[in-house]
């Protein structure tokens, strides 16, 4: 969960500054993604829609990276050893 946080804290941060049509969609996808994260009970573990909601996060996770034209899945490279996205 952090991990989507800080991805999309940062990409709303950076899309601040244009203010085209295409990145206003941007911006309230990464800004929807950004609530629904907010809004999950982090300190709940017996939470009946935790699978449910985490499941919704990751949908929007992906959609968001689709917009952004960046690969959705966290690989490492065994040969260069860094974090590729």
């Amino acid at each position: 969960i952090g991990c989507y946080l800080g991805f999309a804290l940062t990409w709303h941060c950076l899309l601040q500054k244009c203010t085209d049509e295409k990145n206003s969609k941007k911006i309230r996808a990464l800004g929807s993604l950004i609530g629904m994260i907010q809004k999950f009970p982090y300190e709940d573990p017996t939470y009946d829609k935790l699978q449910e909601d985490l499941e919704k996060i990751r949908g929007k996770f992906k959609q968001v990276c689709s917009m952004l034209n960046i690969q959705s899945d966290f690989r490492m490279d065994t040969e260069k050893s860094s974090l590729t996205f």
